[in-house]
């Protein structure tokens, strides 16, 4: 955590300074004032939610589903990247910001016990809030080409230009032979596998009450974790042949409303229009069709 917020502090500073040097009769461009504009996110970052996320006082995270969960996953180097991951992970709604998931997250909190009271789930959900609006109004000029790292030793893990609000939809006429199906799932589902994290991954060791299964492994290098992957959900039955829109792997994520069923996590798809569900269908309709063998 200090590590993340001291990078932060420092790619702040970075943006002023690189803000300051161009000249004032020069007019701001579109890639500058979105640069500035993350600078000032970092900023609230700093000053808002950083002391929140001390460990010496309480979170109303570590109530639901933040619990466990390493804030290295989104809060990078710099703000482009911090970008990058929230979109990744689904965190933010850049179209309704009030709506982004984290916002979801500290809402289910509830008041039960003389540390997380109402105040301090409203303190955690302003700050958040100011900060996701912030991303949001910044745009992402400054930001273009900017994916976030992966978090399996810098491995590109999937296709290297895909962009966080496109599905990877299986093109007709794909081969079934083996090694043609290991990849298209590692493209089309694995490269999602933050959505999952990190309740589902196998290198979870957060210990007091997280009983999700551990069938994303991300502790091999991308091939060998996404096969393994992959043969972990055939083996509990979570991709279905028979019917594949019924698969468990659809419809945990999905909100109940949606068709989805109860997922402790909560939703994790924002519909059945969600990229990440899209990917997911297109997949398991593909592997059905090949037979649903076993690679």
């Amino acid at each position: 955590m200090k590590y993340a917020t001291a990078a932060l502090v420092v790619s702040v500073v970075l943006g002023a300074v690189a803000a300051s040097c161009s000249s004032p009769d020069e007019p701001a461009t579109a890639s500058d004032e979105s640069a500035q504009c993350l600078s000032q996110a970092g900023g609230l970052y700093e000053r808002k939610i950083a002391p929140l996320l001390a460990t010496d006082r309480p979170k109303t995270c570590n109530q639901c589903h933040l619990s466990g969960i390493d804030l290295g996953l989104f809060v990078r180097d710099d703000m482009c990247e911090t970008r990058a991951c929230l979109l990744d992970l689904g965190l933010i709604d850049l179209e309704n910001p009030d709506q982004s998931a984290v916002l979801g997250w500290i809402e289910r909190a509830h008041p039960d016990s003389e540390l997380i009271t109402q105040e301090v789930i409203d303190q955690e959900y302003e700050a958040f809030k100011e900060f996701v609006e912030q991303i949001a109004e910044c745009g992402g000029e400054a930001c273009r080409g900017v994916r976030c790292p992966t978090n399996d030793g810098g491995e590109d893990c999937g296709a290297a230009d895909h962009e966080s609000t496109d599905a990877f939809l299986v093109p007709a006429g794909t081969s079934c032979d083996s090694p043609t199906i290991e990849a298209q799932f590692r493209d089309t589902v694995y490269v999602w596998r933050d959505r999952c994290g990190p309740c589902h991954f196998s290198s979870n060791t957060v210990a007091g009450g997280v009983s999700a299964p551990l069938f994303i492994d991300v502790e091999n290098s991308c091939n060998a974790g996404s096969l393994a992957t992959f043969h972990n959900l055939i083996e509990a039955g979570l991709i279905d042949a028979e019917s594949p829109t019924q698969s468990l792997l659809l419809r945990k994520p999905l909100d109940v409303r949606d068709g989805g069923v109860g997922h402790g996590g909560g939703a994790k798809f924002s519909g059945k229009d969600d990229p990440s569900y899209e990917s997911f269908a297109s997949f398991i309709e593909y592997w059905a069709e090949c037979g649903a063998p076993v690679p």
